[in-house]
């Protein structure tokens, strides 16, 4: 039985609209306020730190965690409706106040295809569960949909993190938009720039 296509409802890959500049600085916002909570790196539990909501997903909560096993977040699998998940993780994002600053001293923009996994939880076990068994960055990170692309906020402290799980993800599933799209983090940063006109 072939799985659900949800994407269908998802925006066209390409198509950018007012969403994806107000969810970046909501999530901006709120990955901010969760960084100032952590004492040291140390300490930082990397399965569960970005993950502050687990919203209900089908009547069960979206990750799950076996504790007798591993920490490592897993959630239902291939193939989930994303939609349905981002925006009940928007819901309590509510700070949308920005002052402009250039975003790349905060963190970056991380392209993620979705439906593309070999299950192997290499990049989960590289990164200490940060990035869960089905590949996916955490939860805290998300902040827009396209029909073939999930875009994450990366906070500049967990950079490092996610390289790591490029170095192992074979499918090339990850991409940061700086490097591979520079059109396109301009017109972000042009984008957010004219939000605050007397910049």
């Amino acid at each position: 039985m072939p799985f659900p296509d949800y994407s269908r409802y998802y925006k066209s890959d390409n198509v950018f609209t007012n969403e994806f500049y107000s969810n970046l600085i909501r999530t901006i916002n709120w990955t901010e306020k969760i960084i100032k909570g952590l004492d040291t790196e140390e300490k930082i539990n990397y399965s569960r730190v970005l993950r502050s909501v687990n919203p209900d997903y089908e009547g069960v909560p979206f990750y799950r965690y076996d504790e007798a096993l591993s920490s490592y977040a897993s959630t239902p699998g291939l193939s989930f409706d994303y939609l349905k998940v981002l925006d009940k993780a928007l819901k309590p994002r509510e700070d949308s106040s920005f002052v402009y600053r250039d975003i790349n001293l905060l963190g970056q923009i991380l392209e993620f295809y979705i439906d593309v996994t070999t299950h192997d939880g290499a990049p989960a076990a590289e990164t200490d569960g940060f990035i869960d068994e089905s590949d996916i960055p955490p939860i805290d990170t998300w902040f827009y949909l396209t029909r073939t692309k999930l875009y994450c906020w990366i906070p500049k402290m967990f950079i490092r993190t996610i390289e790591n799980a490029c170095e192992v993800e074979i499918l090339d599933s990850y991409r940061w938009v700086k490097d591979e799209y520079p059109a396109l983090q301009m017109q972000v940063e042009e984008g957010l720039k004219a939000m605050h006109p007397g910049f």
